[in-house]
């Protein structure tokens, strides 16, 4: 019973607290870090230039793409499938109903496509994390180049992954009591936790993976802003 409260109640602003610090923290290091040779006078040209290497890397990843095809194919795959985990995972907090309704979707149609989708983009984010993994086991570079933090990442994103595809496709789980419980996070008491053991352990590694995040080089989706080869001018 300790260790639910824990994870539900307490654990949750300490995530919070520790992401948004973190990330304020690994933000202004940047900044100080940044301070690149910039010319005096940066011609129209330079500047589109370096928001297209920017944009480039940022949705395509040009520079796995140049450098490793079979790398690239499994971060993009699995970033893609990351992305539409997120967004499905903001409807559990809130709703776009404007946005949906714009779209022709009632609410049974918003739910169809959204557990069409989820179920998909959730078991890709799997399959690519294990192919991710197995990589690094697999190819000598990478295994010589691979700390510990690189495997613990890819650890908890797994399982991460793999909780939340064992209750996305249990019979037994029930979203809007998840979506009761964080609603009532935003009014410290009246949140209820769901008893569900595979709810519990999915949103216990989510938040040690969101705590990790800032410190760790899951960060680097940001960090392609203050690449000093990126921003240099051509």
């Amino acid at each position: 019973m300790f260790a639910v409260k824990l994870v539900t109640g307490f654990l949750p602003y300490l995530t919070c607290i520790v992401f948004i610090v973190g990330i304020a923290c690994r933000v202004s290091r940047w900044n100080r870090a940044a301070a690149t040779k910039m010319a005096l006078f940066p011609s129209f040209s330079g500047r589109v230039n370096k928001w297209n290497r920017i944009v480039g890397e940022v949705l395509v990843f040009k520079g796995t793409l140049d450098g490793d095809k079979p790398l690239w194919v499994g971060t993009w795959v699995f970033h893609a499938a990351l992305v539409l985990i997120l967004v499905g995972h903001v409807r559990v907090a809130t709703d776009f109903p404007l946005l949906w309704k714009a779209a022709g979707l009632d609410r049974a149609g918003v739910e169809s496509v959204g557990a069409a989708v989820g179920a998909c983009a959730g078991l890709t984010l799997l399959g690519m994390g294990l192919y991710l993994l197995l990589r690094r086991f697999a190819v000598l570079r990478v295994r010589e180049i691979s700390g510990a933090g690189d495997y613990l990442s890819i650890a908890l994103i797994l399982a991460v992954a793999a909780t939340g595809d064992v209750m996305r496709f249990s019979p037994h789980f029930e979203l809007n009591v998840v979506r009761t419980y964080i609603a009532g996070l935003f009014s410290p008491g009246t949140a209820v936790a769901p008893s569900d053991p595979w709810f519990l352990l999915h949103f216990f590694f989510a938040q040690v993976l969101i705590m990790y995040v800032p410190f760790s080089k899951l960060l680097h989706i940001p960090g392609v802003f203050y690449s000093k080869s990126l921003l240099c001018e051509e």
